[in-house]
């Protein structure tokens, strides 16, 4: 019979040991992110109030609390197996169309007051323009929901962290909307 081999271990003589990183500096990327994505939120609420009314700001808070349930990020969805995934990967998509609907449609209520001056060339240029604002808004505030639901995940269960995000979007929309309101 053979020896059992064993394998060789390489020194690094000027590596310094790894150290775990306090708790208070984990708590600080989430602070900073949590504000990001409150303010996100707080942009979209804005625009929703100030340019369409504040009927278009029920369409965001539901997209936004189905995004938030969803936890579609990519550590919240490694725990779940593949039809549960992809559902969960689907209600976000859902919740961010739904946010980016009624940001383009707000949007899309700057148009010109003279339509004298109106062409078709400017008038599809516009329709664009604010359509892309509007998806690179909503993207945003997906991007920064999935990444903070998962960071909160290393320290909250699931339910928690939906209820954090959710109150956050929430929050954010409405902040939002009464700036919109005191604007418009």
């Amino acid at each position: 019979m053979n020896p059992p081999t064993q394998r060789r271990r390489r020194s690094t003589p000027n590596r310094p040991p790894r150290s775990r990183p306090s708790s208070r500096a984990l708590r600080r990327p989430i602070a900073g992110l949590w504000l990001l994505c409150g303010l996100l939120y707080a942009a979209a609420g804005m625009i929703l109030t100030a340019l369409a009314g504040p009927w278009m700001w029920l369409g965001a808070a539901i997209g936004a609390v189905v995004q938030s349930v969803a936890l579609a990020g990519p550590a919240a969805l490694q725990r779940f197996r593949w039809l549960t995934a992809n559902l969960l990967v689907l209600g976000s998509i859902a919740g961010g169309a739904a946010l980016a609907a009624t940001l383009s449609v707000a949007l899309n209520h700057l148009g010109t007051d003279n339509l004298d001056d109106l062409t078709l060339a400017r008038a599809i240029a516009e329709i664009v323009l604010y359509s892309l604002l509007a998806v690179g808004l909503a993207v945003l505030c997906s991007l920064a929901t999935a990444t903070l639901g998962d960071r909160l995940l290393r320290r909250n269960k699931g339910s928690k962290t939906s209820l954090l995000l959710a109150i956050t979007a929430l929050v954010g929309l409405a902040v939002g909307g009464g700036i919109g309101l005191l604007i418009a």
